[in-house]
């Protein structure tokens, strides 16, 4: 390890789940004044002949009712620019994965899809995706005007571009806990006095003594090790790379002090009752608990416009306290969820062009995110919008996840978000310190008997003694022992022989 860390100066960072999930890149210097994109004249040839672009897309929920009539909006659109009309293929997130996999081996028509970071790898492992660089190179030129050189090519796999990364802040993030104003300002909590997590001891302990039926520090499928992070995970924490560089050296997190000393400190915290007691077992997350006045606060990785969200889904005015300043990315940070041209497509090149207005166009972003303007949204001012009126988000007839879009950044704002949002993460992406392995992606087959065994030992003990459930004294040698009788160290070398491997490749 390059520098011992003490416990209180431990840098905090986030993991990217769901990641994530607002941003921009860094080549931007305003992400609302991209340019819509027109066909260039090398295109004409390839878009003679009309072709339907179909588009598989994750849906939250039930499947929007007027999907159909955005669809026509989007492809009045895109008719005229590039001679293609689009099919949206909403799937139920729950079947996301088994239905896109019977799509694609049972040779369904399907252009083009969004994929999760998660899955990416994999996606190319098993040859349903398609290699985009020359693509790209002929079609995709808005794109590179879009994206920082640097995330474009972090997505690569064994030096070959299979996806093109969501515009979103590509960053850990600023770790910190968000908590309940109206408490901060009943119990006169100095939200400047906290620097690190152990001047939280005394705030929890304030919490606990005045309000014994909330928790602390809410913790559940949202965990504070999500975010009490001092290394690139290189995928998945079995071999990490420490304070993102090391010299590229690649160790086992969960024999280092770092990881010992702050499972000591949450112990701690749920030995005096300051995390919920559930925080185990539980299927809320950390901020669902805030939500339902049973937690003060929780750990995030705070992005540029994630306080506003985080107030609108909590329903309650919500403060932060930085634990850290440096803010960094990692390759799990730009492949949180990517758009992909599926092998079973017969007209690539038009998909590619589909693409690249996506990343460029902002009546495209506006339609496909927002829905049609007048029906599921109105101009609250010139780069805002707010719904119309007697409709509200559970009764529009239209709306996605706006962090699965290609590209958000040059669409509208909701008038109640941060309103310079996209300059202030276009500037984050900028600043960013980039891991070491920034573009390094591990490819877990040739270990991948040790790494499923592996699962098991983590999933029988990690989230135990992260939330401070279990006692690490007694515990955690427990895990040790099992993890290195599962084959850590095998994965750790494997890892540790493609990242020497990458490295030489890139020269890094």
């Amino acid at each position: 390890m390059k520098r011992k860390l003490k416990l209180a100066t431990l840098s905090l960072v986030t993991v990217m789940l769901t990641g994530v999930i607002a941003g921009c890149s860094s080549s931007k210097t305003d992400g609302n004044s991209g340019a819509t994109a027109t066909p260039a004249s090398s295109t004409s040839n390839a878009t003679k002949d009309p072709y339907e672009i179909a588009i598989a897309m994750p849906a939250f929920g039930a499947v929007p009712k007027d999907t159909q009539a955005v669809q026509d909006e989007i492809s009045k659109i895109t008719k005229a620019k590039i001679n293609a009309t689009v099919k949206i293929i909403p799937i139920s997130i729950g079947a996301w994965a088994q239905q896109k996999n019977l799509m694609t081996s049972g040779r369904e028509k399907l252009d083009l899809s969004f994929e999760f970071g998660a899955g990416y790898s994999s996606s190319v492992a098993t040859g349903t995706l398609v290699a985009i660089d020359n693509l790209l190179d002929k079609y995709g030129d808005g794109i590179k005007k879009q994206i920082d050189p640097a995330y474009l090519s972090s997505v690569k796999i064994e030096g070959k571009t299979y996806g093109v990364p969501v515009y979103k802040d590509y960053t850990t993030g600023v770790p910190g806990v968000l908590m309940r104003k109206d408490l901060v300002d009943k119990y006169k909590i100095n939200i400047a006095s906290i620097k690190t997590i152990d001047d939280l001891d005394q705030v929890y302990k304030t919490i606990k003594e005045n309000e014994p039926n909330i928790a602390p520090l809410g913790a559940g499928l949202s965990m504070p090790s999500d975010v009490y992070v001092w290394y690139d995970k290189l995928g998945d924490r079995l071999g990490v790379l420490p304070e993102y560089d090391n010299g590229l050296k690649v160790v086992n997190l969960f024999e280092t002090k770092e990881y010992e000393n702050y499972l000591n400190k949450v112990h701690s915290w749920a030995k005096a009752g300051y995390i919920n007691k559930d925080a185990a077992t539980t299927q809320a997350n950390a901020s669902d608990l805030l939500k339902a006045d049973k937690a003060f606060s929780y750990f995030i990785g705070l992005r540029p416009g994630n306080l506003e969200s985080e107030i609108r889904a909590n329903g309650k005015e919500l403060v932060y306290a930085p634990l850290m300043s440096n803010i960094y990315s990692t390759t799990t940070n730009t492949q949180g969820g990517l758009w992909t041209i599926s092998v079973n497509s017969t007209n690539p090149e038009r998909v590619m062009m589909l693409m690249n207005l996506m990343y460029t166009d902002k009546d495209l972003a506006n339609l496909f995110i927002y829905g049609i303007e007048g029906k599921h949204y109105v101009k609250a001012s010139e780069n805002s919008i707010d719904y119309p009126a007697g409709i509200d988000s559970k009764t529009v007839g239209y709306s996605i996840q706006s962090w699965i879009y290609a590209n958000p950044s040059i669409a509208y704002l909701m008038k109640s978000d941060l309103q310079d949002m996209w300059k202030l993460t276009a500037e984050a992406n900028q600043k960013a310190i980039k891991s070491k392995a920034l573009g390094f992606t591990f490819n877990s087959e040739p270990v991948k008997n040790e790494v499923i065994a592996l699962k098991n030992v983590t999933d029988q003990y990690a989230k135990g003694l992260e939330s401070g459930t279990l006692d690490p004294a007694d515990k955690l040698p427990d895990f040790r022992a099992k993890l290195k009788a599962a084959g850590i160290d095998k994965v750790i070398a494997e890892k540790q022989k493609q990242l020497d491997a990458w490295a030489a490749a890139n020269k890094k």
